[in-house]
């Protein structure tokens, strides 16, 4: 478990294309009270967003049932690569700080990617702990080494990040953390 004691949870939602690509910040809580919950843990979530208006910030949320929320905006990515080895789980979007969180972590700490509309294979960092879950969508594009832009290829449905229900994203990180690889 984490180094402060319980589980350190690190969730990214700095992105470059919000309504798009942003999983929110109930989600990740939601995400991280059902990993706390089944592991019969405390969690802490830090919630990792993109600059802040006047530069570094850290705010803090009540302590929910299992997790105690910190809000991370605009945090370096040189102090985050120092942070995110000390994390037991790194979930975000298709974004550069969770190819950063990927490249800075040790194999047995997994780091999970969400890609909703471009290939998960173009863009994960192919370590074998930085793993991809993906719409119909991403997996089509991986299939064909397509991009939906550079290929013109329009979605047949409104693709967002809100296809990875919580729930089924907590079994999946459960597992990764028990030690089970896809």
């Amino acid at each position: 478990m984490g180094w402060l004691g319980g589980l350190t949870i690190a969730a990214i939602t700095a992105t470059s294309w919000p309504e798009r690509k942003d999983y929110t910040a109930q989600r990740y809580i939601d995400l991280a009270e059902q990993i706390a919950e089944a592991q019969q843990a405390q969690a802490r979530l830090l919630l990792i967003g993109g600059a802040a208006e006047d530069g570094f910030s850290v705010s803090a949320e009540a302590p929910r049932r299992h997790v105690q929320v910190l809000h991370l905006d605009g945090v370096p990515a040189d102090q985050l690569a120092d942070l995110f080895p000390h994390c037991d789980l790194i979930v975000g979007n298709d974004t550069g700080l969770t190819h950063l969180a990927a490249m800075t972590r040790s194999p047995e700490r997994p780091v999970i990617g969400l890609y909703a509309r471009h290939s998960h294979s173009k863009w994960r960092t192919g370590l074998p702990h930085h793993h991809a879950i993906a719409t119909d969508l991403s997996d089509r594009m991986h299939q064909g080494d397509l991009c939906p832009v550079r290929d013109a290829i329009p979605p047949d449905v409104d693709v967002h990040m809100d296809a990875f229900p919580p729930a089924e994203l907590a079994r999946v990180c459960l597992d990764l953390l028990n030690g089970v690889r896809p």
